[in-house]
């Protein structure tokens, strides 16, 4: 009598447990992020935002992650990747240059590669008109896993051509997971015409 006693205790215990454990929700372990960013820099005096805050649907030509989805700019005909470095800019006639420089040093280009996959798919202003007064310049990894080392992502005024200064430039970087984000003033004059963000993968 006893021993079924027991029996019935310990199978209504058993019970209990599988039905709370039903109950309980264990969220999933995060993805984990196969890029390690280091050495996080950002010229002197900028102020770097490290994470992506929520304003709502996502704008164009404004190089944010508006929607927090983890892409710059998406369904605006820029190119995205794993790596993407967008520069937008108001003052339409401000000739601006975003320019980013892989682990070897070599300078992504529009239309053109780099040896690591690199490439830049819009440069603005154009003489034709093709931007139509929305000046942003987006750097994207075309394919493959991005390459190990340092990383520089520099904004340069090239030329004012008639715009006032200082012009008001905004940088929104994707690498991997994270998102990275300054807004910054450029003037013509040695200190003030570029400003520069790196990294270390």
């Amino acid at each position: 009598m006893h021993g079924d006693v027991l029996i019935r205790r310990s199978v209504a215990v058993a019970v209990f447990a599988l039905g709370l454990g039903a109950c309980i929700e264990v969220p999933p372990p995060r993805a984990k992020d196969a890029l390690k960013v280091r050495d996080v820099k950002a010229s002197e005096g900028v102020a770097l935002e490290t994470a992506c805050t929520p304003t709502g649907v996502e704008m164009c030509f404004d190089a944010r992650d508006d929607n927090c989805n983890g892409v710059i700019d998406e369904g605006c005909g820029l190119h995205t990747g794993i790596l993407q470095f967008a520069a937008a800019w108001e003052a339409a006639e401000a000739d601006v240059d975003l320019n980013v420089y892989d682990p070897g040093g070599e300078l992504a280009r529009a239309g053109e590669p780099t040896s690591t996959g690199l490439v830049k798919d819009r440069d603005c202003p154009q003489s034709g008109g093709e931007c139509q007064g929305q000046n942003v310049e987006n750097v994207y990894l075309a394919e493959g896993d991005p390459k190990r080392g340092r990383y520089r992502v520099v904004l340069r005024l090239d030329k004012l051509n008639g715009a006032a200064a200082p012009v008001r430039v905004r940088l929104g970087a994707r690498v991997g997971q994270r998102s990275f984000g300054m807004a910054v003033d450029l003037s013509p004059g040695p200190g003030t015409e570029e400003k520069s963000f790196e990294f270390t993968l």
